[in-house]
């Protein structure tokens, strides 16, 4: 599974970046968008991880080739577009699917159209969400060359990694992901952790909590996993409660807070701190609007968001139509603005201003309308509750 997710793991500031060329001109005024979502093997994975959302959108391909592979052609329109399009610092994420089985070259060939497309002074962010099971020196190698951020998705301990996060043979993956962060490791690569919080481990947060920092793994996000269950405007059997979720969430936080600074970094947590010491929301989630990226499929097809890759939030083609035009589009505003839209409940809560409604994802799980509360607002009310005092302490001391 792609993990983000998406969208919440482009914070530009946290990628490396490596600049392109510098001349002395002025650069460009920012972008409407600030960074690329880009799926180069579509929705193709060498995992079969059961809860996965975005393996069955190759049902949108339906008449092309089983293989989904984007060409040189299309990558070349993709970044030299986006380039041209970016102000000084593009950031560009390679996803999923699973990124890696485009295989290395494909990405060398990204980077020398980034610094031939790139314009002068553009520094670039290049991140990197992967299963982590094909990693080896030589990535590694490539990744701390060109100051990618990896993200690696691991859900925590052998027992609750392998229960979900499979291969198609059915067989663990553990131990290979492993392998993986130790290359990227040896490389010297920067990178971080995405972990699902699943049924079977939103009641262990402590357990998660030692496992992550016996293995030195500082950098990481809790992902709750929820998704549209069969049956119309309910969730998935496997989802998580939003109370189990609240729980969880207070547990975790205690534990983080527990000591200055921190010993881990916990991406929620973290941009929860960033806000009260002043800074506005590093990642959509807790962002005022949404719109802050789009997606590229492996053909070129553009879309809103990673989690409404359908066909009511399809923009076009950028190689029949300008990646400008299609940011510009109605379509896109449309989507943008809908963030905001906000139904009684959200205008009546203290927590608005913290939150924004959450992810447009998690408004649809049990709702045909957009201006519902979260899936998540009760385990999102529980967590501002309990962390307020501490978070205004902490920003004072960190101010």
């Amino acid at each position: 599974m792609s993990a983000t997710r998406v969208c919440s793991s482009l914070a530009a500031g946290f990628l490396g970046r490596w600049r392109v060329r510098y001349d002395g001109r002025a650069m460009p005024s920012v972008p409407p968008i600030s960074s690329i979502l880009i799926k180069p093997a579509g929705p193709d994975c060498n995992l079969a991880c059961d809860y996965c959302f975005y393996r069955p959108k190759a049902v949108l391909y339906p008449d092309g080739p089983p293989v989904h592979r984007m060409t040189e052609a299309v990558l070349e329109a993709v970044v030299g577009q986006y380039m041209s399009l970016a102000g000084p610092r593009p950031v560009l994420a390679w996803q999923g699917g699973e990124p890696t089985l485009m295989g290395l070259d494909f990405y060398r060939a990204a980077v020398e159209f980034e610094q031939r497309l790139g314009k002068p002074g553009q520094v670039v962010g290049n991140g990197f969400q992967t299963n982590g099971v094909l990693l080896d020196d030589e990535w590694a190698r490539f990744f701390a060359r060109y100051k990618f951020l990896v993200g690696v998705s691991l859900d925590g301990p052998r027992e609750l990694h392998d229960l979900h996060r499979r291969d198609a043979s059915g067989a663990p993956t553990f131990e290979r992901v492993m392998r993986g962060i130790d290359a990227l490791r040896r490389g010297g690569v920067e990178f971080n952790v995405l972990c699902m919080v699943t049924r079977e481990s939103v009641g262990r947060p402590e357990e998660l909590f030692e496992f992550f920092l016996a293995k030195d793994l500082r950098h990481l996000q809790f992902i709750p996993l929820v998704e549209p269950g069969a049956e119309p405007l309910t969730a998935a059997e496997f989802s998580v409660a939003p109370e189990d979720y609240g729980e969880f969430l207070c547990r975790l936080f205690d534990l983080w807070a527990g000591e200055w600074p921190p010993p881990l970094g916990i991406r929620i947590f973290d941009e929860l701190l960033s806000a009260y010491a002043g800074q506005p929301a590093p990642s959509c989630t807790f962002a005022e609007t949404c719109g802050a990226y789009v997606v590229v499929e492996h053909n070129g097809d553009v879309y809103a968001c990673d989690f409404m890759v359908e066909p009511r939030w399809m923009l076009g083609n950028l190689t029949r139509e300008p990646l400008g035009e299609l940011v510009a589009s109605a379509t896109f505003r449309e989507f943008a603005g809908r963030k905001s839209d906000y139904g009684e409940q959200c205008r009546a809560c203290r927590w608005l201003p913290m939150c924004h409604g959450g992810c447009q994802k998690h408004r649809l799980i049990t709702s045909p309308d957009v201006a519902a509360a979260s899936y998540f607002c009760a385990a999102y009310q529980q967590l501002f509750s309990h962390s307020r005092r501490t978070l205004r302490r902490l920003a004072d001391r960190l101010r």
